[in-house]
């Protein structure tokens, strides 16, 4: 394991480290200084790529960004560094005029490592060091991407915000060994006879037995209209069923909501997705039917999501025009962004609303949370976000991979940049079960007690 020590103090370190490989293999070899040549031409064009897009350009630090590719360099190499430092002029090599001079050491190191692993794997080495680079950043979200990676994270990421998805209708489990469906209200899996925890057992005749959850997805889904043949085992049949379901376009839930006693509503957003406005529209809808007088919103473990959405969402509680959050580019030039007129809106203004936040509130999340805050609006309960006050974008490279980086700042409504430090709630409560109470567990419980004690005592 390598020492835990600061990255300034680790970068002069593992320099000197290699600096002590370098010594050797120049008193072992008649040949000039090593030259890594073009072996990092993707980790200089990365650099390059984070320079010209990195939002957070003031705190890019190269040092740093060394440190982590060094940190990684090492653990690959398997050289651990030494608790001394050694003069950096021992070094003679000099880096060539295409390095960025700040990555000098980086180059270095790597030609050291050449000069000793002659037949080393250029990919993985080139990885290695882009993962430290990433690292380096000290940014948690940041990552590096290769080829290979790269299309899938790009699609998983477009496919966790779409509101909507041809197959089925049904979450699929893996447990125990066993696939087990749990299909979504009004889903054509529903229609098609699937009940929650349904074992599947085949589709098309062919057995899911060891199959990953995503394999078994794709042979599930098809075009809209299509019939799949499941064969399910459920509990208290003797037999197992077969059941015809037809596909369809399934909207993806992402809210959920209940009246709790008292007339206190609750609703649990899960995610931004690109119909989570419509979804929350029509869940207020439906509580206020019953006569709702306060709401509990939780944004709880909301990883965050589509931005549009997230608007729409405190624009059910904020008035057309009001300041949802402000967005920087590298440039520093600042763009309002604010809550639009919607006709889906109802009227809501005298509804009392506290908000449930939690070290897991991302992003998109955390602006919603905010800009209730921040407006007076609502009244905020639990622990204090996760911090991310940045919108993150794919920057591609040439080799068809990707970098994942932080390319604009947010601000929320009363000027905070939300990096490394979250929404700080208005009660602090840790969650906890509990006993007693509606909700089982201290958050949910606080939230409604304080409700509970501004609404009339008779109602």
């Amino acid at each position: 394991m390598l020492l835990r020590i600061s990255r300034s103090s680790f970068t002069l370190i593992a320099v000197a480290a290699f600096a002590a490989m370098f010594l050797l293999v120049a008193c072992t070899s008649d040949s000039e200084e090593p030259e890594a040549g073009d072996d990092l031409a993707l980790v200089w064009e990365a650099w390059a790529e984070i320079q010209e897009n990195y939002a957070n350009l003031e705190e890019l630090d190269s040092d740093s960004v060394t440190a982590g590719a060094m940190s990684s360099l090492l653990e690959f190499s398997g050289v651990e560094p030494y608790p001394f430092l050694t003069d950096l002029g021992r070094l003679r090599g000099q880096a060539p005029p295409h390095v960025p001079g700040e990555l000098g050491d980086i180059w270095r190191a790597v030609a050291v490592y050449r000069q000793t692993n002659p037949d080393f794997d250029r990919p993985i080495l080139v990885e290695t060091v882009l993962d430290g680079l990433l690292d380096g950043l000290g940014d948690p979200s940041s990552v590096f991407l290769n080829a290979e990676r790269y299309p899938q994270a790009k699609e998983n990421l477009e496919t966790s915000i779409e509101g909507s998805y041809l197959g089925i209708g049904a979450r699929v489990i893996s447990q125990d060994g066993l696939i087990l469906l749990f299909p979504f209200s009004g889903s054509p899996a529903e229609k098609g006879g699937v009940e929650p925890g349904d074992i599947l057992l085949t589709v098309e005749g062919e057995s899911v037995s060891g199959q990953a959850v995503q394999s078994v997805v794709d042979k599930v889904g098809g075009p809209e209209g299509t019939k799949v043949k499941l064969e399910v085992g459920r509990q208290g049949e003797p037999e197992s069923l077969e059941l015809d379901v037809f596909r369809g376009n399934v909207d993806v839930p992402s809210v959920a909501s209940q009246l709790t006693p008292g007339g206190i509503g609750y609703m649990r957003v899960s995610r931004f997705r690109d119909n989570t406005g419509e979804q929350v529209f029509s869940a207020l809808e439906s509580l206020n039917q019953f006569q709702m007088l306060a709401l509990i919103l939780d944004l709880r473990t909301n990883p965050g999501g589509s931005v549009e959405a997230a608007g729409e969402v405190a624009g059910q509680f904020l008035p057309t025009g009001t300041l949802f959050r402000t967005v920087e580019g590298q440039d520093g030039a600042r763009s309002e962004q604010l809550i639009l007129e919607d006709s889906k809106r109802l009227d809501l203004e005298d509804l009392l609303l506290v908000v449930l936040v939690n070290d897991q509130t991302v992003g998109e999340a955390e602006a919603v949370a905010a800009a209730l805050q921040d407006s007076g609006r609502a009244f905020v309960v639990g622990t204090e976000s996760f911090g991310e006050g940045s919108d993150y974008s794919f920057i591609e490279l040439s080799d068809n991979s990707a970098m994942y980086l932080p390319t604009s700042r947010w601000y929320t409504p009363s000027g905070n940049w939300l990096g490394g430090e979250g929404i700080k709630p208005d009660l602090v409560v840790v969650s906890e079960p509990e006993s007693e109470g509606f909700g089982g567990e201290t958050q949910f419980n606080r939230a409604y007690e304080y409700l509970d004690g501004l609404l009339p005592p008779f109602r």
